[in-house]
């Protein structure tokens, strides 16, 4: 599924935005209040969903600059997290090996990941990370326009289907042990150009997931390699 348009960044802009190792998180861990309440209006799922979103834009601008292909099978694998028959692997690399402008705000990007996945069904507020994997996007991204663009009209999309409002979710018990993540939202929910139908996104996600398992994606595992 084609999340960021083909040609968006074709030629590639030169890598000019600013990268200190040793200030990573200035880049990208802020709370914008505006955006912030909108998300918070989301289901988990819809969240990690956008998530997953900004990451792939992330990807696309770097790609022209040389990274792992791993680091792409690993955000598609990500989608498996939404599924009740597969899983995500857990995988951690040395951080000095990912450095510099073009690997450090990848492995950024896959920290937000990480603790997206982690406090997916467990933390009430998974629409910090989806703030933050979007902050990391305007931070490399350009020209921006077309990610503003595309982050707008997703965020509506996903505020007509996948709001707890319309949903029904019940109210989050913020004492709770796990809170509900809301119904499936397929990959096709973030391409504006797709006609998206809620009631198919089980069917579609669950599709997408094991399409990517037959086709080798080590990264996607079922219950009994999560045990290991």
């Amino acid at each position: 599924m084609p999340i960021v348009p083909t040609g968006t960044f074709i030629p590639p802009v030169p890598l000019q935005f600013e990268w200190d190792e040793q200030e990573t998180l200035r880049y990208f861990y802020y709370i914008p209040a505006q955006l912030h309440d909108r998300l918070l209006a989301l289901t988990h799922n819809a969240c990690f969903a956008l998530t997953l979103g900004c990451a792939n834009w992330i990807l696309e601008r770097l790609e022209p600059f040389g990274f792992e292909i791993e680091v792409c099978n690993y955000v598609d694998a990500a989608w498996a997290e939404m599924t009740v028959e597969w899983y995500c692997e857990r995988v951690t690399r040395a951080r000095d090996e990912w450095r510099g402008p073009v690997k450090g705000p990848i492995a950024s990007a896959m920290s937000v990941l990480y603790d997206a996945m982690d406090g997916k069904d467990h933390n009430p507020v998974q629409a910090d990370r989806t703030v933050w994997m979007h902050n990391l996007a305007r931070h490399v991204i350009e020209p921006l326009q077309p990610f503003d663009l595309w982050f707008e009209s997703t965020l509506v999309r996903l505020e007509e289907n996948h709001s707890s409002k319309v949903e029904g979710e019940p109210e989050t018990d913020i004492f709770a042990d796990e809170f509900f993540p809301g119904k499936s939202v397929s990959p096709e929910a973030l391409d504006p150009g797709f006609p998206y139908h809620p009631g198919e996104a089980n069917r579609q996600l669950t599709q997408f997931v094991e399409r990517l398992r037959r086709n080798g994606n080590p990264f996607v595992i079922d219950d009994q390699e999560r045990a290991l």
